[in-house]
Formats: structure tokens, sequence, C-alpha cells
């Protein structure tokens, strides 16, 4: 009985690995030289964002696919841990980055880690602060009390302040590291979080967000 537990176990960590990697194979798709990561194309609602599960994805294809040269996205945006990851691999490929559509929120950091940067003719980048839901942070606080030593939310709350201008200086600096105008990488802070601002392509090109017509 035991051992048909554990395997039936094991055989559903299977299926669930299977399904997330088919769920993040949908984002991708190769045209040429090419890689198409489209989020829009996840046929889950939910799942219709940047995941880790596409990280690993994008390190698969671009290890079985020496010929790619250019990420073209449309994505409004996921998880911001998971695009920072994601626009690592990007920068040590020395890939192309290209927009067909937008990229939003977390998708900057994936354009910014191009080398040469393009913006398709009608399509848009946005820009806004990152948020964090209260129903998040208490999840976020149930999980890891124990192990961050936190007694009460006053700890924790204490972390969450120095941990979000860990963050923002964090953001600011792979801006500009990745030749962004310093004035340009701040007004990128002052849209809400739940609203969104698009620089017109000339101000893109002139902050030096967007590197090729």
């Amino acid at each position: 009985m035991i051992f048909l537990t554990k395997k039936i176990i094991l055989c559903l960590c299977v299926f669930v690995l299977t399904i997330t990697k088919l769920i993040a194979s949908e984002k991708f798709s190769i045209d040429g030289d090419r890689l198409i990561y489209d989020t829009n194309k996840a046929k889950d609602v939910i799942e219709q964002e940047i995941t880790w599960e596409d990280v690993t994805e994008f390190e698969n294809l671009m290890r079985e696919n020496k010929e790619i040269r250019t990420l073209q996205l449309n994505s409004s945006g996921g998880l911001i841990e998971a695009a920072s990851y994601f626009s690592d691999v990007i920068i040590d490929y020395e890939l192309d980055t290209h927009i067909d559509g937008e990229c939003s929120s977390s998708c900057v950091f994936l354009f910014l880690g191009g080398e040469n940067r393009s913006l398709q003719r009608g399509s848009w980048i946005g820009f806004h602060k990152s948020s964090w839901s209260k129903e998040n942070l208490k999840d976020y606080f149930e999980l890891n009390k124990n192990e961050k030593g936190w007694t009460d939310v006053f700890e924790f709350t204490e972390w969450v302040y120095a941990d979000t201008q860990t963050q923002i200086l964090k953001e600011l600096k792979y801006l500009i590291e990745r030749g962004v105008e310093g004035n340009f990488a701040i007004k990128t802070l002052n849209a809400d979080s739940d609203d969104m601002w698009y620089p017109r392509r000339k101000e893109l090109v002139a902050a030096g967000v967007v590197t090729k017509e």
C-alpha cells in the first residue's frame, strides 16, 4: 500500500510537471532565427503571464536552437523575480529583442536584456510601479515567518519596508546598466500599480529604451 501511494504521488508529480511544460510551450514558437514569446498564447487566462516555467522552457529552447538571434515579445508582464532571471539569460545569450504587440510591466525587463532593441510600429511599451496585494502579503508572512524569525506583523512590515527600497534601487540600477537615461528611469516609477504609462516612440528612443529603428 505504501509503495502504491508513493507511485501515485510520483505519477501525479510527473503529470503536473508535464502540464506546466505544455502551458509554457504554448507561449513559444520559432520562426527562423527568431524565438517568439507571446504569453497571450496560453489557453488558460490565468497562465497568460511570465512564469518560472517559461524561463525553464526558454533555457531549453536556447540550448536546442543555436541559430536563434532575436527574442520577439508580446506580454503584459508577470512574476518580477522570474522576469529578472529571464532577462539575465537573454543578456548571457546576447540576443536582440523586438516587440510586436505590447510589452508592459515586468516584460520590460526582458526587452531591456536585448543587445539591440526594436519596437514594431503600432506596438507599445508600458511602465508602472510594482505591487504586492494584501492577500499575497499575508500568505508570504504565514509561509516564511518561522524561517525569517518574524514574531509579529510589525517585524514583517520592517522587512517589507527595507526590501521595497532594495528592489526599487535594483530596478533603477538595471535600467541604467542597460543604457536607459537616468531621469527617464525615475519617471517609470510615476505610474501607479493599477495604471500604465505608455511613452511615445521618440521618447523611448531618446531615453535609450529603444535602440534600433
